[in-house]
C-alpha cells in the first residue's frame, strides 16, 4: 500500500476500539466528513437508479420515469453534488463542534443514502415517514459499522473508484447505444431515389374548431391556410383518444389505445411495430423531437428513432433527476402561495435555474430539427421526422419574445397566478368570466404562435430545397376543453372539443389544387396512409387502410372510397382531476363511434349513452339518444360498438 493510500485509510478510521477512537470521540475531521459525503452521494445515486430500473422491470404499471434517459448516470452525479454541498456544512460543524459532527453526521448521511431508495421503491409513503424509517435504520447500522473499523476502511477505500467507474459505464451505455443506432442506420441501403422524405407534425392539444383553417372567426392559422392550398384538408379527422400517449401511440402503430396497453402512467407494450421502426428498417433516417414529455423514450413512443430529443437538460435542471432534489422543489412549489407573501419571496428566483428547458417552445423545436438536418452524416438519405409542438398546452402562455394577437396577456399578479400558475389546479367554473376570457385568448394566441413558427419552418425548408421532396402531415393528438360541457383541459371526455383535430397532407411537390375530404376519418389510419404514399405498403404491418383513396380520383367504373367511421376510447379520466371529478369517464370507460353525421358515445361503467347529430348540432348540446325518432340510428350504433368493444384484443374498425 502506498504512503498516500495508507494515509487515506488512516484518516477514514473511526473505530471506537482503535488508537484513534479518542480523536473520533471528539469529532471526525472536516476532510473526513467531506470525503464521506461524496462517497454517500455516489452510493445514494446508484441505489436510486437501481431501484427505479428494478421496480419498473418487475411491474411497469404506474412506473414512468418522467426524466431523461440519461438519468442512469446523471442521478449519481446529481446526488454526489448535493451530498457534497451538505458535506461542506458537515465539515464546518465538525470544525466547530467536533463531538456533535462525529456522532450526528454519519447517522444523518447514512439515512440520506437509504432515503432515495425507499422514496423510489414505494412513492406512496410520505417522505417524512420514510426519513424517520431511514434515520432509525441508520442509528442501528452506523454503530455496527463503527465496531468494524478495518472492514469499513477497506470498503470506503476500494469501493469509491468502483462507484465512480460504474457511473462512467452507465454513461457509456447511453452514449454508446446512440452511436450504435447511428452506425446501424448508416449501414442500411438507401431508399430508392423516388422515396420522399416524411415530416409528421403533431400540434399538441390543438382543437380543429379554433383554427381559421376550419372556419374559426379569429385568423389564428394563416400559414396553415396557405399550405392547405397545396394539399389535402380533412374536415372531420378524429383522434383515437383525448390524451397524448394513447393518441400518439395510435398514430405510430395504427392500433387502438386498448391494444397498446396505453395507460396514463404506464409505458406502451412493445409487441406492435411502430412507424419509425418500419421506415427505418427500409433505409429511412429517423429522428424525433418532442416538447411533451409524454412522447419521451420513457413511454415507448421513441421506439425506432435513431435520433430522439425529449428532455432538454439546461442550467441545473439535471439535478432534478435526483429524487431528493425533485421532492424539495415539489414542496417549494406547494408552499409557493405562502412564500410569495413572506420575507422568503426571493427564494422563488432560484426555481428557474432548475426548471430551465422543461417547456420547449416551437422556435426551439424548429432549431433542433434544422440543426439535425445540417449535421446528419448522410444528407442524401430520405428521412422520417416527427415533431411534437407543445405551445398550445396549458398554461396558455406565450414565449417571452412573442406578442399576443388576440386580447391580451395576463398582466396583474392575480391574473398571472390564476391563468398561468394555477390554471390546472383550480375549479375554473368558480372563476369570474374575465379569467376564462384571458385563458381563451391565451389559447388562441398560442395557436397563432404555432402557426407563425410553422410558417418560419416551411419557408426555411423551401429555401433549402427540402420541402419539394417532403411529404408533410400536420395533425394534433387531441383537442382541449375550454368550458364547453363545463369541462376544461383534456383526457376527460370524447366530445368534439377533445377529439376533433386538424389533419393536412401536403404532397412532396404540392398538388395542383386544394382538396377537401369531408368524411369522418381516424388518425389510426395515418401509418397505412404514409407507407402507401412513400411506396412501401407491401407487407406493411399496420392495420386500417390508407386514406389516400379518399382524395384520389377513382378509376372509371369503381365506387369511391367511403369512410367507415372512427373509434375513440378513454379508459380512465385524467388523473390530475382538472375538473374536480366531473369527467364523463368517472363512472367507467368511454367509447365513441363517429360515422356520417352522427357521433355515438357510450359509458361502459353506468351504461349511459349519447347520440349527437354533428351537422345540426356541432356543439353537441342535444342528446338524440333520448328521442324516439332516433332509435333506429341508436340501435345501429349500439350494434357496431358491441362488435368493437375494447375487451376484444383484435378489435378492428
Amino acid at each position: 500500500m502506498t504512503a498516500s493510500r495508507a494515509s487515506f485509510v488512516k484518516r477514514m478510521s473511526f473505530a471506537p476500539d482503535s488508537a484513534e477512537a479518542k480523536r473520533y470521540a471528539k469529532g471526525i475531521r472536516p476532510a473526513q466528513a467531506l470525503a464521506l459525503s461524496i462517497w454517500c452521494g455516489l452510493a445514494a445515486g446508484l441505489l436510486e437508479v437501481a431501484a427505479r430500473v428494478w421496480c419498473r422491470a418487475i411491474d411497469p404499471t404506474d412506473r414512468l420515469y418522467w426524466m431523461s434517459r440519461h438519468f442512469v448516470w446523471l442521478t449519481p452525479l446529481a446526488n454526489m453534488l448535493v451530498f457534497s454541498c451538505a458535506g461542506l456544512s458537515w465539515a464546518i460543524i465538525t470544525r466547530l463542534w467536533p463531538r456533535l459532527g462525529g456522532r450526528l453526521g454519519p447517522r444523518i448521511f447514512c439515512a440520506l443514502v437509504i432515503l432515495p431508495l425507499l422514496m423510489v421503491a414505494v412513492p406512496q409513503i410520505f417522505t417524512e415517514a420514510w426519513f424517520i424509517v431511514a434515520l432509525g435504520t441508520a442509528c442501528q447500522v452506523v454503530p455496527w459499522l463503527e465496531r468494524r473499523p478495518t472492514k469499513v476502511r477497506r470498503l470506503l477505500l476500494w469501493s469509491f473508484p468502483g462507484l465512480a467507474g460504474l457511473v462512467v459505464i452507465l454513461a457509456g451505455s447511453v452514449f454508446g447505444g446512440d452511436w450504435l443506432k447511428q452506425r446501424r442506420e448508416n449501414g442500411r441501403a438507401l431508399p430508392s431515389e423516388a422515396s420522399p422524405n416524411v415530416l409528421l407534425i403533431v400540434l399538441d392539444t390543438v382543437r380543429a374548431d379554433h383554427l381559421s383553417l376550419y372556419g374559426y372567426e379569429r385568423s389564428t392559422t394563416p400559414n396553415l391556410e396557405r399550405l392547405a392550398k397545396r394539399g389535402i384538408r380533412f374536415d372531420d379527422a378524429r383522434a383515437t383518444a383525448p390524451w397524448t400517449l394513447a393518441s400518439h401511440a395510435s398514430v405510430f402503430s395504427g392500433r387502438l389505445p386498448h391494444e397498446l396497453g396505453a395507460k396514463w402512467v404506464t409505458p406502451l407494450l412493445t409487441s406492435f411495430p411502430m412507424l419509425a421502426e418500419y421506415l427505418g428498417a427500409r433505409g429511412y433516417a429517423t429522428a424525433g423531437l418532442a416538447a411533451n414529455v409524454y412522447c419521451s423514450y420513457d413511454t415507448g413512443l421513441a421506439r425506432g428513432f435513431t435520433y430522439f430529443e425529449d428532455y432538454v437538460l439546461e442550467g441545473l435542471g439535471f439535478l432534478r433527476t435526483a429524487v431528493l432534489v425533485s421532492e424539495f422543489f415539489k414542496t417549494l412549489y406547494a408552499l409557493d402561495p405562502y412564500i410569495v407573501a413572506s420575507p422568503f419571496a426571493p427564494v422563488r428566483k432560484i426555481v428557474p435555474w432548475f426548471y430551465s428547458g422543461v417547456r420547449r417552445d416551437a422556435a426551439s423545436i424548429n432549431r433542433g430539427f434544422l440543426d439535425w438536418l445540417e449535421r446528419r452524416p448522410q444528407p442524401d438519405r430520405s428521412f422520417f421526422v416527427f415533431l411534437n409542438y407543445f405551445d398550445a398546452h396549458a398554461p396558455y402562455k406565450l414565449p417571452d419574445q412573442a406578442a399576443p394577437h388576440f386580447g391580451r396577456k395576463a398582466e396583474t399578479s392575480d391574473e398571472i397566478w390564476v391563468v398561468y400558475e394555477r390554471w390546472t389546479d383550480i375549479d375554473r367554473l368558480s372563476l369570474e368570466p374575465h379569467y376564462l376570457m384571458l385563458a381563451r385568448d391565451g389559447y388562441d394566441n398560442c395557436v397563432s404562435y404555432l402557426d407563425e413558427q410553422l410558417g418560419v419552418l416551411f419557408d426555411e425548408l423551401q429555401r433549402r430545397g427540402v420541402l419539394e421532396k417532403t411529404l408533410v402531415v400536420i395533425t394534433s393528438d387531441h383537442g382541449e376543453g375550454l368550458g364547453e360541457h363545463d369541462l376544461f383541459d383534456h383526457g376527460e371526455s370524447l366530445y368534439n372539443t377533445e377529439i376533433r383535430v386538424p389533419l393536412l397532407f401536403i404532397p412532396p411537390s404540392g398538388s395542383r389544387s386544394a382538396k377537401v375530404v369531408r368524411d369522418t376519418v381516424s388518425l389510426r389510419d395515418l401509418p397505412a396512409t404514409i407507407v402507401e404514399l412513400v411506396g412501401l405498403q407491401k407487407g406493411a404491418p399496420f392495420p386500417g387502410r390508407s386514406l389516400a383513396g379518399m382524395w384520389r380520383d377513382s378509376p372509371p367504373g369503381t365506387a369511391p372510397v367511403l369512410s367507415d367511421g372512427a373509434i375513440s376510447e378513454l379508459e380512465k379520466p385524467n388523473p390530475q382531476k382538472p375538473n374536480q371529478g366531473r369527467s364523463p369517464a368517472q363512472p367507467g370507460p368511454l367509447i365513441s363511434l363517429a360515422e356520417g353525421d352522427f357521433v355515438y358515445i357510450r359509458n361502459d361503467g353506468d351504461g349511459s349513452e349519447e347520440l349527437f347529430n354533428q351537422r345540426d348540432d356541432p356543439r353537441e348540446l342535444s342528446n338524440r339518444a333520448r328521442q324516439d325518432a332516433f332509435k333506429p340510428v341508436l340501435e345501429r350504433f349500439r350494434n357496431r360498438v358491441a362488435r368493437l368493444k375494447p375487451s376484444d384484443p383484435g378489435a378492428r374498425r
